[in-house]
């Protein structure tokens, strides 16, 4: 499938997002939630410099790369996401998780380009048709969930969340950062040469790729992932437990399980992560209500069977 066609795909029903946001935002109200780094803080200074730092980083990741230098690069890492495994072929389902996915990306902060401009995002997101239990995203704004994912949570709250959690590695450019930490740099580039030429990718190209997603991120990013991941989706009207209830429901899964094995071996165990996100709850996040629209969920999820 070629990438122009993965754009169309994705992109249905993406004109619809808003409504889709609004139908969320009759939960409870999120006043306190309006600084994202200073509330994330908590208190501790360990924690605000661990924050310093991923922003530090993540400043460093994207200066060596153009807003359209990242869609390039984007575009030719989710081409080869899905030459491994296609998109489904369900129209309603991946209208959906457009417009859950789109409505949460409105509420992440924006970062601004070398010249000090807003960066946009053309967010696309998508369902892969994989039982595997996982979550990608790649710069420039693609993400995707698998069909496994989907069928192991139980609410949009959820999904929201997890969402949230890829959109985070998108914003705070964490795969850019993996393409520097791996040497990758050069590689990187014939990719972006490639798709803005409208080329072919090389096999070792392919196998860059790969080799990133295989590794995974640092545990770092995976943290910073779902500290604001959770506050994306709080924003967007979700209960901020989602997120913590779709580490819960993956937590059950098994390492000896080949639709677990990836996700157990490049993020870090769930229950730390959700013990990381316990005192958020407990104290920024507290008296938060939110949405969890759980049937409108299994409604859209048994289009699946």
């Amino acid at each position: 499938m070629k990438i122009t066609q993965v754009g169309r795909w994705l992109a249905i029903g993406a004109c619809a997002a808003v409504l889709a946001g609004c139908e969320t935002m009759s939960g409870g109200g999120l006043s306190g939630l309006s600084s994202a780094l200073g509330g994330l803080g908590g208190g501790s200074g360990g924690t605000a410099s661990g924050i310093q730092n991923v922003v530090q980083g993540a400043s460093a990741a994207f200066k060596d790369y153009s807003p359209q230098e990242e869609r390039e690069l984007g575009s030719g890492f989710a081409s080869v996401l899905l030459g491994a495994r296609p998109l489904v072929r369900n129209d309603q389902l991946q209208r959906y998780v457009n417009r859950v996915g789109l409505w949460v990306a409105e509420q992440a902060d924006s970062r601004k380009d070398a010249q000090g401009r807003p960066v946009v995002y053309d967010w696309r997101f998508g369902v892969i048709d994989s039982d595997a239990v996982n979550a990608y995203a790649t710069p420039g704004g693609y993400v995707f969930v698998t069909k496994g994912l989907l069928h192991t949570l139980h609410s949009e709250a959820e999904l929201a969340g997890v969402l949230g959690h890829e959109i985070t590695h998108v914003v705070h450019g964490h795969y850019l950062a993996a393409v520097k930490k791996g040497g990758f740099a050069q590689m990187a580039g014939g990719i972006i040469e490639a798709r803005s030429g409208n080329g072919a990718l090389s096999g070792a190209m392919i196998n860059m790729v790969r080799n990133i997603y295989a590794k995974g991120l640092d545990q770092s990013d995976e943290y910073d992932a779902d500290r604001y991941g959770m506050l994306w989706a709080a924003r967007a009207g979700y209960a901020p437990s989602g997120l913590i209830r779709s580490l819960q429901a993956v937590a059950g899964g098994s390492a000896q399980d080949a639709n677990y094995q990836m996700l157990m071996a490049t993020h870090p165990p769930a229950q730390e992560r959700i013990a990381r996100l316990n005192p958020l709850m407990a104290e920024k996040f507290a008296g938060i209500d939110g949405m969890s629209n759980e049937a409108r969920y299994q409604t859209v999820l048994r289009a699946l069977d």
